[in-house]
């Protein structure tokens, strides 16, 4: 993780990282065929077929150079085009004030844990907001291991206690931000 910290464009680095589920959409830009779609009978050729391709596009990667590659791929009979307008933004600064409220929030909970920023691989309405110049961050307290982590399938859950602990935690960063007195909040 250190050296890939270092030099993103690291591909022994990269490979590493990748053979970990939980990292693997965090290191490079990833293309995944996610729906299908074509035919109108079970007993004839199809006239047409739509394939969806999600994209999770890595910081600093430009758009146009992945919708190229793409294209690429695809070939001259295959039209590529995006499904709607994107909504880009860069990464909101690190303020000082939201990791405070947020060490407070996890240490309320989990003394000592360390907190380390992260990248979330999916896209969230943050992108919206950061486009509109509004700092935007994702913070929670949902701890689980990764083979129970089912986001986006068929069976996504998460575990029952993260219900109350989630309440209990914006409840700390809520009043730390609004400048109101956490200390007494279990």
């Amino acid at each position: 993780m250190t050296r890939f910290a270092r030099r993103p464009g690291d591909r022994r680095a990269a490979a590493t990282l990748s053979a970990l589920p939980a990292l693997v959409g965090q290191v490079r830009t990833t293309c995944v065929p996610t729906m299908i779609e074509g035919g109108h009978a079970d007993n004839a050729l199809p006239q047409s077929a739509v394939a969806t391709v999600n994209c999770r596009i890595f910081p600093g990667e430009d758009i146009a150079s992945v919708e190229a590659v793409l294209e690429d791929l695809a070939g001259p009979a295959i039209a590529v085009a995006p499904l709607d307008d994107y909504t880009w933004s860069d990464a909101s600064a690190l303020r000082p004030d939201v990791l405070e409220a947020l060490a407070a929030a996890v240490h309320a909970r989990h003394p000592g844990v360390p907190i380390v920023p992260g990248m979330s691989a999916g896209a969230t309405d943050g992108a919206f907001f950061r486009a509109a110049g509004i700092p935007t961050y994702g913070v929670a307290e949902v701890f689980m291991k990764d083979s129970d982590d089912f986001a986006h399938g068929l069976n996504e859950r998460l575990p029952v206690e993260s219900f109350e602990t989630g309440l209990a935690h914006w409840e700390i960063i809520i009043r730390a931000l609004a400048g109101g007195d956490h200390s007494a909040i279990r």
